[in-house]
């Protein structure tokens, strides 16, 4: 159980310093010109729980597993909202018959 408590430190800790750093984004007005979904369609990210896990497994698997499962909604939600630009988006032509391929 000693070699348990700074595993999970450690990986909670881990975790908590992800989210510390800036993702970056694509200025507004990139984004506005290319966009194809609506920004108010687009559902908010469920809340992170690293920070309510205290390392007794049966606890954090009791927070853990709901807040999977709305991740995989979320996303699911996000993907629905992308596929149709994808399928509007323009398609590369194949490449020629006597064309080589670049290396």
């Amino acid at each position: 159980m000693k070699r348990l408590i700074p595993l999970v430190l450690l990986l909670t800790g881990g975790c908590a310093a992800m989210h510390k750093h800036p993702v970056a984004t694509p200025p507004p007005a990139a984004v506005a010109a290319a966009s194809c979904v609506d920004p108010s369609q687009v559902p908010t990210e469920p809340p992170t729980v690293g920070q309510k896990f205290n390392g007794d497994a049966k606890h954090d698997l009791q927070i853990l597993a709901p807040n999977a499962l709305a991740l995989r909604q979320w996303g699911e939600k996000l993907r629905g909202l992308l596929e149709p630009c994808l399928h509007a988006a323009p398609v590369a032509a194949p490449p020629a018959a006597g064309d080589a391929p670049k290396p």
